[in-house]
């Protein structure tokens, strides 16, 4: 797990989990859930204690005020059940998000720890602590590369509330110098992290290059994607599992410019009151700097933007809350606040967090089955060519071949150069034994992208199942050379060999039968029957020590065949070995007394 790279993507402590799930629960979900269930609360907790170092330092209270306890609380449970995780969570594949979230607050708890440690004289303990951050944040970056953000995001916790950097302390005076040093480590192992995962995704050509994507659009997109996500932390509806950068959005269009300047204004706004509010302006810091890998500079894949790159990006907001709930409270000791005020807020907080736990929980349903899942993407766009496309698969897994045709051909309209829809389109025909036009959109995928392994693998499929063994033999190589690890192309490249064998063994071409049937054997080695013809052709050649091996390979796969029994004694007979070839005689003679009858009446039959 920590020597290879999967799908674009180098996580092995993720996989390390997902493994150990299946060690303990096998194929059973639930046993998958409830460990990132339990993960997310293990950062959920981890978090209110972050929070609670935080606002103890922005105020100069103790961590352990109750008001403090109240404030993190609220920032938790604002964050945990916000319908925004539930990306993270229930889907499993994106167990990282919720490993790499725990390590990642652990370790700002640890640097937390470390620097109220030095701050108190204990440097003994300041310096383990440290070095426990440094070791927690090699478990994040080994669970998921995005957290490659949080040296950015440690020093502006330095600035603000630790008042470490900037202020009376300045940005190069020695103090300020050895705070900078601490982040030596932090930032060498994010660059490697930085380096590994770009590696990863080159095989998969995921990222969008300059050519398809210019400077001025990657702009806009990282604006839009600002502004989509505060929308969405706020007012969390109409959430889709595939936002779509689509052909029809606009970006110089008028929804997406207003909510460009929207972003500029906000941050010019929170940038003039950073002295006034720091907490603020802290945490826009932190959501800007976290979701930077992910908002359109590095664009790649279909999607826009996407609900699992908000988890932790909004921690700043949700700490910022429980901070608003902290000045009340606090207002109130001092007794600036009157009590109808605080009730409100408070009741304020439990109404948010019963609220926002209700859309999480409706959330979570449309994650039940994959069809359910892209009809509600659809709902939300029915312009998304992507989740046509999947739930076009999803009717195709249950059967429903003309619905599937259905989806396919609206998501061919919607992108024509989209190769994909058309393999599968030509995946639900051939399904429907519509061959011809199955043919034909297989190959539209294979002109519209020659890279792609399915669609050579589908159509030598389709040319196997109609005989046309020549031509199937070849797409399916070519489909191996292209993805080695493409479904069934394997097995199919194997039958075709086969029956190709057959065709040529029939007509008296053994050698050209015998180099297929070896090359089939070589692909798939449970097939008896390819043993068994490639055994008769070497018998057919006078090859007959050679076709023992084979031979007897076909008769371990049958047992109870007695076709390669039948074979494997007459190879025995023409080689001499007349023991042998009784013995296997004796044993045909119970399985199949007609054969045994045959062998038995000539050495040759």
């Amino acid at each position: 797990m920590f020597t290879a790279f999967h799908m674009g993507h180098y996580h092995p402590l993720t996989w390390i989990t997902l493994g150990a799930d299946y060690a303990i629960w096998g194929l059973d979900p639930f046993g998958f859930h409830l460990t990132s269930l339990l993960l997310h609360g293990a950062a959920a907790v981890a978090f209110f204690h972050v929070a609670r170092r935080l606002l103890a330092a922005a105020v100069a209270a103790p961590p352990d005020h109750p008001v403090l306890r109240v404030g993190a609380a609220a920032a938790a449970l604002l964050f945990a059940v916000h319908p925004l995780r539930v990306e993270s969570v229930v889907w499993l594949s994106e167990r990282r998000d919720v490993l790499s979230g725990l390590f990642y607050l652990l370790t700002v708890l640890a640097y937390l720890r470390a620097v109220a440690a030095r701050s108190a004289g204990a440097f003994p303990s300041g310096w383990r602590w440290y070095g426990a951050s440094v070791l927690l944040f090699v478990a994040a970056l080994l669970s998921k590369a995005l957290v490659v953000s949080l040296p950015a995001v440690l020093v502006i916790l330095d600035v603000y509330p630790l008042g470490r950097l900037g202020g009376a302390v300045g940005w190069t005076t020695p103090p300020a110098r050895r705070v900078w040093a601490e982040k030596a480590p932090f930032v060498l192992l994010g660059l490697a992290a930085t380096v590994v995962a770009f590696m990863a995704r080159a095989p998969v050509r995921a990222t969008v290059g300059l050519e398809e994507l210019g400077l001025a659009e990657r702009i806009m997109l990282s604006l839009y994607g600002y502004a989509f996500y505060l929308e969405k932390t706020l007012f969390p509806y109409l959430l889709s599992p595939l936002y779509e950068m689509s052909r029809g959005f606009d970006l110089f269009g008028a929804g997406l410019l207003w909510r460009a300047a929207a972003v500029l204004l906000l941050a010019a706004v929170i940038v003039a009151l950073r002295r006034r509010w720091p907490a603020l302006c802290a945490a826009a810091a932190v959501y800007a700097i976290t979701l930077l890998p992910v908002i359109g500079v590095v664009q790649s894949g279909p999607q826009i933007t996407a609900d699992r790159y908000t988890y932790l990006a909004s921690l700043g907001w949700a700490l910022l809350a429980g901070g608003g709930v902290v000045w009340v409270l606090r207002r109130r000791e001092e007794g600036r606040v009157g009590r109808g005020v605080t009730t409100g807020v408070l009741a304020g907080v439990v109404l948010a967090t019963l609220g926002l736990g209700y859309g999480a929980w409706e959330q979570s349903k449309i994650w039940r089955d994959s069809e359910g899942l892209w009809r509600v993407a659809i709902d939300a766009d029915p312009g998304c060519m992507f989740c046509r496309n999947n739930l076009g698969h999803a009717l195709l897994a249950q059967g429903r071949h003309r619905e599937a045709e259905a989806e396919f051909r609206v998501a061919i309209a919607l992108g024509r150069d989209r190769p994909a829809a058309h393999n599968n389109l030509g995946t639900a025909l051939a399904y429907q034994g519509r061959y011809a036009e199955a043919e034909l959109e297989f190959a539209d995928a294979m002109r519209l992208s020659p890279r792609l392994a399915d669609a050579p693998a589908n159509l030598g499929a389709l040319y196997a199942r109609q005989g046309r063994y020549a031509e199937a033999i070849a797409l399916l190589r070519r489909a191996l050379i292209l993805g080695p690890d493409v479904p069934g192309a394997r097995v199919n490249l194997a039958h075709a060999l086969k029956n190709r064998g057959a065709e040529l063994a029939r007509a008296g071409h053994f050698t050209e039968a015998l180099a297929d049937f070896t090359e089939a054997v070589g692909l798939s080695a449970e097939d008896a029957d390819t043993f068994l013809n490639m055994g008769r052709a070497l018998v057919e050649l006078g090859r007959e020590r050679e076709a023992l091996a084979p031979l007897a390979r076909a008769m371990a796969l049958a047992p109870h065949d007695g076709s390669p029994r039948f074979w494997l004694a007459r190879a025995h007979l023409l080689a001499g070995n007349a023991a042998e070839a009784e013995r296997h005689a004796a044993a045909l003679r119970e399985i199949d007394p007609a054969l045994a009858a045959r062998l038995s009446r000539a050495a040759v039959p």
